[in-house]
C-alpha cells in the first residue's frame, strides 16, 4: 500500500517537472514571438508615423462617440 503511494507520488512529481519544463519552453517561445511582432510594428509605425497617429485619433473619436451614445 505504501509502495503504491510512493510510486504514485513519484509519478506526480515527474509529471509536474515535465509540465514545468514545457511551460518554460512555451513562455520563451511566446516571448520571442512577441518580440518579433513588436519590432515589426515599430518598423511599420516608423515608416509613416502620421498615418498611425491619425488612425489612432479617428479610432478614439469613433469609440468615444459610441460610448456617449450608450449613456444617452
Amino acid at each position: 500500500m505504501e509502495e503504491e503511494i510512493e510510486v504514485e507520488s513519484d509519478q506526480i512529481k515527474q509529471t509536474l517537472n515535465d509540465l514545468s519544463v514545457k511551460i518554460d519552453e512555451l513562455s520563451k517561445s511566446i516571448e520571442k514571438t512577441l518580440g518579433e511582432k513588436k519590432e515589426y510594428a515599430e518598423g511599420k509605425i516608423n515608416e509613416n508615423p502620421l498615418a498611425y497617429v491619425a488612425g489612432a485619433f479617428v479610432g478614439g473619436i469613433i469609440v468615444g462617440s459610441l460610448m456617449c451614445r450608450g449613456k444617452g
